[in-house]
């Protein structure tokens, strides 16, 4: 029997919904692509009549009262994403919003507490997550293979080139490296380490003519007196790496954040002997679309839920207030995520 389809509506004709979770749409086998929302009710329609879309929609909220949509996708400029998901929670939608989810932890909390009240399931979309090379890598640390993990280094980098409107440049539309790229360092050492940090401290080049971080530097303190030092930027040569160091081992995935359509590998080290081991490429984005419909069905529970989402905004948070003041952030929980994680 095939499996259940949900219909899916996304708000917006963003770059990223393009490139990657359109195709992911079509190809998951519990997902249709029914509807699409723009401003510009004709960009709407232009996308619909590409990609094969039933409905289009020339303002949001119309995709979000039409009944035939059960979830969205929200790829909007970051200061929209906790209004529009808000609003998608309150007319009975689940949502796979882009990250950041939001641009605080307050944000956060008010996107979950509708969320339960309106009995939706809402979800970061840290597509990484879902690739078998995370997965693998997560199996390895939690058995033991390299040790006990002392350290986690992690760099998200690209050049950003392109119009200087580009909402990434802009500050009051949440633009700047942290929130775009950092937002992924900071969820993948969280993951790893399995719970919350006690500290952060940030330091950041600002961009003159608009103030944003095009680079951050970020030191996180996690309990038992750990590390992880991650770096984003939008000045630097591209990066998505992730190191695990433990006192037996080293794991390495050297496209840990931006595995597409091609092979990767997770390489192991201990002392001078290193194992490469090849994952198979794999649409991480697909693979995220499938997991998310699965919990909207009912079969399973979201692995990255609420208190992942919030921990995620606190230290982002306690990043900018540690760029603001000079000091080192401390944090007020350091709670047990493990619960959420695979």
């Amino acid at each position: 029997m095939a499996p259940a389809k949900i219909r899916w509506g996304i708000l917006g004709c963003a770059r990223i919904a393009e490139r990657a979770l359109i195709p992911a749409f079509q190809e998951a086998k519990n997902a249709e692509l029914f509807g699409i929302a723009a401003r510009d009710e004709a960009r709407a329609a232009a996308w619909a009549a590409k990609f094969k879309i039933p409905k289009s929609y020339g303002d949001y909220g119309a995709l979000l009262q039409d009944p035939d949509i059960r979830a969205v996708y929200i790829p909007l400029p970051n200061h929209l994403h906790a209004e529009w998901t808000i609003g998608a929670a309150r007319a009975g939608k689940h949502i796979l919003c882009e990250k950041p989810l939001a641009l605080n932890a307050s944000e956060v909390e008010a996107i979950f507490a509708v969320a339960r009240a309106s009995n939706v399931q809402v979800m970061e979309a840290f597509m990484y997550r879902f690739h078998p090379q995370f997965e693998k890598t997560l199996a390895l640390v939690r058995s033991g293979a390299i040790g006990d993990i002392r350290a986690v280094h992690a760099t998200f980098s690209f050049v950003l080139s392109g119009p200087k409107d580009d909402y990434r440049r802009n500050a009051d539309m949440g633009g700047g490296a942290l929130y775009d790229v950092g937002c992924y360092v900071i969820n993948a050492s969280r993951t790893i380490f399995g719970t919350e940090p006690v500290s952060v401290f940030a330091k950041a080049r600002l961009e003159p003519e608009t103030g944003i971080d095009l680079a951050t530097s970020l030191l996180l303190e996690y309990p038992g007196d750990r590390h992880a030092l991650l770096d984003c930027a939008f000045d630097a040569q591209f990066q998505s790496r992730v190191e695990v160091a433990g006192t037996r081992g080293r794991i390495t995935l050297p496209r840990a954040f931006s595995a597409k359509h091609f092979d990767v590998q997770v390489q192991i080290a201990k002392g001078n002997d290193v194992e490469t081991h090849l994952v198979p490429a794999r649409n991480q984005y697909t693979r995220m679309v499938e997991h998310f419909g699965e919990a909207v069905l009912g079969l399973r529970p979201v692995l990255y839920g609420e208190s992942d989402a919030l921990g995620n905004a606190r230290v982002i948070d306690a990043a900018l207030a540690s760029l603001a003041t000079g000091q080192c952030v401390a944090l007020n929980e350091s709670t047990d995520i493990n619960e959420e994680a695979p």
